[in-house]
């Protein structure tokens, strides 16, 4: 396919200089860790520090501390894998399996009722006595640092796989070093990168929570509140409907009746708080009402539906103008070899690899595809779905030196000359295209 013409095989210099390369990955998950990717860890730290019935600091320190290990271990663990095995697996889409994500959505919302006291499953006084000292061992193991360390290997394969530029190009040099050792050490240092933030969290926490107090149940609801958020940024993957949004609203209504009942100190904050986020639910409905599904903007379907009706206008009084130029229908595929004539047939093709359950695909359907610069009227537009984990996927994957969506590939007389991987903005976008 020629693939590897446009992609920098080793954009860290892993092979070179690996210590400095090291050093650049933990950057760049710095980097990463103020990225939507790394939102539903936050309750979860909170979550984890939370539970103490004396939180300090240190103890803070420890429990995040913990967490992030456990963050850049599973990162490390990825890294080994893809060195051995390289995209063959197809790792990052089975990651984002739908039944997988609405399995942990579903644990989230379990462990919110749980928190809320909502759910108390019976047990018989029998069994409740041989089991009175394995709950208590369970409540010291879900408070230590080994607990926090598993909570924060599993969120990171769950929760956080999004394929950004930084951690495509670290997957990328480490398939091709095929060293695992390298190999988990490159993604240890992206993962504690990215988790590194997540610490001060812990720290923090340490300091702000009270010592008792009756508003601990308020704050207990805060942080089951935000364990629902995590549960449905997981459904969100899964699930893209005016409905999603009508559950956000639901949520922030929710959260902003919680901010309003605090009646201790802070209510200066918490009230306009409260304020904030039952406007924001409304907002939301309305979005939802309209056939939104851009939970982030919620009222963009207004302004997209001006710029269309504009967008017509022009076209219709430039339609001779127009008529000159080579239109082009988009092209929906999901195998390499529908697309292998296509590339051959046009002189140029972009090619926008996607999945159902990719948000920042969405995303970039919207930003980019729904309103399109006219530059793109000399281009072939082909889908490419990689939605199902099999092996045509990662025969894709690995033929395109991919690990997943979304990602565009430019083919220009046969060859890939630019290939972005990760949410695309806009202004890059239009500026890749005028280039050819």
């Amino acid at each position: 396919m020629g693939s590897h013409s446009a992609v920098d095989q080793d954009p860290f210099g892993l092979a070179k200089h690996p210590w400095l390369a090291l050093m650049l990955l933990f950057l760049a998950g710095l980097g990463l860790a103020f990225t939507p990717c790394v939102l539903p860890m936050l309750p979860i730290v909170s979550n984890i520090v939370a539970r103490q019935n004396n939180p300090t600091a240190k103890k803070g320190l420890i429990l995040s501390g913990s967490y992030a290990l456990g963050v850049a271990t599973a990162y490390g663990i990825l890294g080994a894998v893809i060195a051995v095995f390289g995209q063959q697996l197809g790792i990052i889409g089975w990651l984002q399996n739908p039944v997988i994500l609405s399995a942990f959505a579903a644990i989230f919302v379990l462990l919110a009722l749980y928190m809320l006291e909502v759910i108390n499953i019976p047990v018989p006084k029998a069994l409740r006595q041989k089991t009175h000292s394995l709950s208590q061992a369970g409540d010291k193991y879900l408070g230590s640092t080994f607990g926090s360390f598993i909570a924060g290997l599993l969120s990171a394969l769950v929760v956080s796989p999004c394929v950004s530029a930084p951690l495509f190009g670290a997957l990328l040099a480490v398939s091709t070093i095929g060293n695992p050792l390298l190999g988990f050490a490159a993604l240890f240092m992206l993962g504690f990168g990215l988790s590194a933030p997540l610490i001060l969290l812990g720290i923090s926490q340490g300091n702000l929570m009270p010592k008792a107090g009756e508003w601990m149940t308020w704050v207990k609801q805060g942080f089951a509140l935000m364990l629902f958020a995590v549960a449905l940024l997981l459904i969100e993957r899964v699930l893209t409907s005016p409905i999603m949004l009508m559950l956000w609203s639901m949520w922030f209504m929710v959260v902003a009746v919680w901010a309003w009942k605090w009646i201790g100190r802070g209510q200066l904050f918490t009230k306009p708080l409260a304020i904030v986020f039952a406007a924001w639910s409304v907002l939301t409905l309305v979005g939802a009402a309209a056939g939104s599904e851009d939970s982030w903007q919620p009222l963009s379907i207004f302004s997209q539906s001006n710029a269309i009706s504009i967008n017509d206008k022009l076209q219709a009084v430039g339609a001779q103008t127009m008529a000159s130029n080579v239109l082009y229908e988009d092209k929906h595929i999901d195998t390499l070899d529908a697309l292998i004539p296509i590339i051959n047939q046009n002189s140029k093709v972009l090619v926008d690899v996607t999945a159902d359950w990719c948000v920042e695909c969405r995303i970039m359907d919207k930003t980019l595809f729904a309103n399109r610069p006219a530059t793109m009227q000399q281009w072939q537009l082909v889908k490419l779905d990689v939605t199902d984990s099999n092996a045509e996927s990662a025969r894709i994957l690995s033929e395109l030196s991919l690990f997943g969506p979304p990602a565009l590939l430019y083919f220009v007389d046969g060859k890939l000359k630019v290939q972005q991987v990760g949410a695309v903005k806009r202004s890059d976008f239009e500026s890749t295209l005028n280039r050819f």
